[in-house]
């Protein structure tokens, strides 16, 4: 950097805050001025007074923004006036802009204060972040907070959406992500201080800002493909993310496979090596992956109609290089009893594993029996998760279960749990080894009586 380079420090002091950024924000700004100034000539404070309520901290910003604009400033930090800078802040941007100078925007480490006011690095949050995938693959909670340091034009070029009460953070995130250099880099620049939220007309709780946010982060998801990655004890996996709300991709930013739990006691029960594998509802091949992972399946036969499901299904066959095990006869059907036509019906935009089949004469989606798809082929293990057509699946697999025996892993809604363990078990020569509750339904695994 030049010798003359400004950083502007804006702080918009809202209804509620002003007695404390007197006592901690702004002596925290002035110690770190003294520390030491960084790559930095002269560092500003742009106190913006909101102290009654009648701009919005957006406007404020915007406010100092035009103010940083207008004074030739190079770099503005966004400091809330419940947080405190670290001493040394100035300092460690300087080591990071020195080495990178095309940065645009540069954020640190989350810290916040614990219960006893000790400041503690923000667990699960990634040391470093570089490309807008990266960005996107991580909870906003855990990705950056307001306190970074960004060239004023890059800033000033979108400014805040001074009609949002909350999450307009994440939105110019997002807006400087997609078109600027942007960097988190292991440095610390501030500490939250949680818990305190401004009061007034525009005040919003940790809850709203998660709502508006994640609504954000699922549009920026629809435009810009990103893959959760993560290790599974047997090197790094790579799953498709379109919706951080979805209860199966979720469990993905959490580092591991949806139903963790019972996929590891399927392990257990399925002895045979190198086993054929039918998945009725593949969905968007969470299992189908892992079991090419931890069973080493020779064949996996993926039985999905949805369509949606499907290009996600895809997509995480290919990223994780399994396409040789894969047979697709099942891939855009359905399965029950026999022969019949269908709609999906998904009542809940965030559970696309709990997509229904509804018949319906003139429907699109096909089933057929497991009898029939599959033929003479050999199966050695059965999931079925057909969201209350369970025992429409079995009967249709009749001859194929009589003849090989498969473990069955079965999702049975409660109003089908009786048909499923008093009739169809006692009827197919089946037991009960283990089960798994859920609020709507019980995971049974199955094996036949005879076996050890």
């Amino acid at each position: 950097m030049g010798a003359e380079v400004i950083c502007a420090v804006i702080t918009p002091v809202g209804p509620g805050h002003a007695a404390l950024f007197d006592q901690s924000c702004a002596p925290s700004v002035a110690q770190a001025k003294g520390w030491s100034l960084g790559p930095f000539s002269e560092v500003r404070h742009y106190v913006m007074d909101d102290t009654e309520g009648r701009h919005g901290r957006s406007n404020r910003r915007n406010d100092a923004l035009r103010r940083a604009v207008e004074e030739g400033v190079e770099w503005v930090y966004f400091l809330d006036a419940d947080d405190l800078m670290t001493p040394n802040a100035f300092e460690a941007f300087g080591r990071v802009i020195a080495a990178e100078p095309e940065l645009e925007a540069v954020w640190g480490l989350i810290v916040t204060l614990d219960a006893g006011g000790e400041p503690a690095l923000r667990e699960g949050q990634p040391e470093r972040l570089d490309t807008i995938e990266q960005f996107l693959a991580v909870e906003p909670f855990n990705a950056v907070q307001i306190g970074g340091f960004i060239r004023t034009a890059a800033a000033a070029r979108y400014g805040f959406d001074a009609a949002m009460d909350t999450g307009e953070d994440y939105r110019l995130y997002g807006q400087l992500w997609r078109n600027h250099r942007c960097a988190k880099r292991p440095e610390i620049f501030f500490v939250n201080q949680r818990g305190q939220h401004s009061t007034g007309p525009r005040a919003a709780t940790g809850r709203d800002w998660t709502e508006s946010v994640t609504r954000q982060w699922r549009a920026l998801l629809a435009e810009v493909p990103v893959w959760a990655e993560f290790d599974d004890g047997q090197g790094p996996v790579r799953m498709r993310l379109t919706n951080p709300a979805d209860l199966i991709q979720h469990s993905y930013l959490r580092g591991q496979f949806f139903e963790a739990e019972s996929l590891a006691k399927l392990k257990a029960l399925v002895k045979v090596p190198r086993p054929r594998i039918v998945e009725v509802g593949a969905n968007i091949g969470n299992h189908v992956v892992w079991y090419a992972r931890h069973l080493d399946a020779e064949r996996i036969y993926p039985v999905e109609p949805n369509p949606e499901a499907l290009r996600l299904l895809d997509a995480n066959i290919a990223a994780n290089g399994i396409e040789a095990r894969i047979d697709r006869r099942g891939m855009g059907l359905g399965a029950g009893a026999g022969e019949g036509r269908f709609v999906a019906q998904t009542d809940n935009a965030d559970n696309l594993g709990a997509t229904r089949l509804v018949a319906a004469a003139d429907g699109g989606i096909e089933t057929r029996s497991l009898d029939a798809l599959m033929g003479e082929e050999r199966v050695d293990f059965i999931k079925i998760d057909a969201e209350g057509m369970e025992l429409d699946v079995l009967e249709g697999a009749s001859a194929l279960i009589a003849r090989d025996k498969p473990v069955i892993w079965v999702e049975v809604l409660k109003p089908n749990i009786m048909g499923f363990v008093q009739t169809w078990c006692r009827k197919a020569g089946y037991r009960v080894v283990d089960s798994t509750g859920y609020h709507n339904t019980v995971d049974y695994f199955a094996i036949p009586r005879e076996a050890p």
